[in-house]
């Protein structure tokens, strides 16, 4: 179980660093926050699956939403890539997360990168309710990533064009 939990520490650390490197300048940062705002999350029409939700792309290309965390609402970027969800610390301590040691998850040239491993016991998103999800609290992680371990429990995740669709099941 050690060896797993590595492993998709491994995974995470690697994509929130590569999520971290092609950060946009803080002046299109701010830009792109606030018309995420605006182009937030939206359910679509309703199909035989179920209520999909529609995500357009924002300024610095990416996909973002809000989803409820324990009860709270917490802003991910949409991180097809990532194995599992990463959560920044500020956010993990916003939602009253115990947060166990930092391990060492991966070396850069820039350093070590650290991440400990929690659960969330409740989470909704598109609708779905999901509980005890696997996800790391990353140090030094700006932003909150949504990954396989909640998309892959959603639904069918697809793009076209400049939006990206879940359908969950």
């Amino acid at each position: 179980m050690n060896r797993l939990y590595a492993i998709l520490l491994l995974s995470v650390g690697l994509m929130s660093f590569v999520a971290v490197l092609f950060q946009p300048p803080e002046d299109h940062v701010a830009m792109a926050a606030e018309s995420a705002e605006v182009q937030d999350a939206r359910p679509m029409a309703r199909h035989d699956e179920g209520d999909a939700l529609l995500l357009k792309r924002d300024d610095s290309g990416q996909f973002h939403l809000t989803a409820s965390v324990n009860g709270g609402d917490v802003r991910f970027l949409v991180d097809t890539g990532a194995d599992m969800v990463a959560l920044t610390e500020d956010t993990a301590e916003e939602l009253g997360l115990t947060v166990g040691e930092m391990q060492p998850i991966m070396q850069t040239a820039s350093g070590v990168g650290y991440a400990a491993p929690v659960v969330i016991d409740e989470m909704v998103v598109a609708g779905v309710t999901m509980t005890n999800i696997d996800a790391v609290v990353a140090q030094g992680l700006s932003t909150n990533l949504l990954g396989q371990s909640v998309l892959g429990k959603l639904g069918s995740v697809n793009l076209q064009g400049d939006q990206m669709v879940i359908r969950p099941r």
